[in-house]
């Protein structure tokens, strides 16, 4: 899959191209319709198919304090996903200050000017241009102009809602994972590399591989039942997502500390992915390391006996 940043780089392509167009933040099951739109027109017509979509959220440019944390932290991540669903080319734009002041009519005029437009999906509430003047039915005025055909792909609903980014991040910060994993296609899960610690769990005989979870998306800071995968292993776990304020105070690095049930060995520097399963409890800041000690083993079985169904 090639990744273009600009318009004027999407000369190199030869082919009819088939756009699935929109921000795709999570790449739900929703966005997936989309792409898939695109995927099956180019597979009819032996086209490219392509995402368009942004490296900064529009919102960024007009009312920055009203951006949603990021469902996914790298754009690799959301670029791995599409490559699955099929896409072989992605055009991820800056929205830069131009782009933002162009007209439904001069975006689109710049794209069927760079490349042969053979499609454009969108889902069916989509706009765009400045002002988001732009929706399907001035994509359907366009393709009469440049010859292209337009997609619009129906809201798959969930529990009688539309899958949207927004119903994502509120299952997540409601630590509600079967309900945002039935929306994203997949468990909402951490990645990262296995990090150096301060030892202090060692110390407090429950050691944990710590991750940095991002700036995105997240769920309440406490502990949690989870499922790790590391090394090519898999293993259940606690985890505490937070600043641990009994030995930080309240100004910790955010991290989350996984104990793996098993032993791993030596994972520093391994990527690990962290699959919450059930918020156990809030963090807390307790009195001595004694106490915390002896909630750690409350929570390790507790933890246990949720990941093998006993509650």
């Amino acid at each position: 899959m090639v990744i273009y940043r600009e318009f004027k780089e999407l000369k190199s392509l030869a082919a009819p191209v088939h756009w699935a167009m929109g921000m795709f933040d999570g790449v739900h099951l929703g966005h997936a319709g989309v792409i898939a739109a695109a995927v099956k027109g180019a597979a009819l017509d032996g086209g490219i198919p392509a995402v368009l979509t942004f490296r900064t959220h529009p919102l960024a440019r007009v009312r920055p304090e009203s951006v949603p944390p990021a469902i996914m932290g790298e754009d690799a991540e959301k670029f791995a996903l599409m490559k699955e669903l099929g896409v072989k080319a992605v055009l991820s734009l800056e929205f830069s200050s131009r782009l933002a002041s162009m007209s439904p009519e001069e975006f689109i005029g710049e794209l069927c000017s760079s490349c042969l437009v053979a499609q454009i999906a969108v889902g069916e509430d989509w706009h765009f241009g400045r002002g988001r003047a732009g929706n399907v039915e001035t994509l359907r005025l366009l393709s009469c102009r440049y010859g292209f055909r337009v997609t619009a792909v129906p809201s798959i609903l969930q529990d009688g809602e539309r899958i949207s980014s927004t119903r994502i991040r509120e299952a997540v910060r409601a630590a509600d994972f079967l309900q945002a994993a039935g929306m994203l296609g997949r468990p909402y899960r951490w990645k990262g590399p296995v990090i150096h610690g301060r030892q202090l769990g060692r110390l407090l005989d429950y050691p944990t591989a710590n991750i940095r979870p991002g700036c995105g998306l997240q769920p309440p800071h406490g502990v949690y039942a989870v499922r790790a995968r590391v090394a090519g292993k898999k293993y259940g776990g606690v985890a505490n997502l937070g600043v641990r304020p009994t030995v930080e105070g309240e100004t910790g690095e955010l991290l989350l500390e996984t104990h793996l049930f098993g032993h791993p060995g030596d994972i520093y520097g391994r990527e690990m992915e962290v699959e919450p399963v059930r918020f156990l409890r809030p963090e807390i800041k307790f009195p001595s390391l004694e106490e915390l000690k002896s909630q750690l083993a409350r929570d390790a079985a507790h933890a246990e006996k949720v990941l093998k169904g006993g509650e």
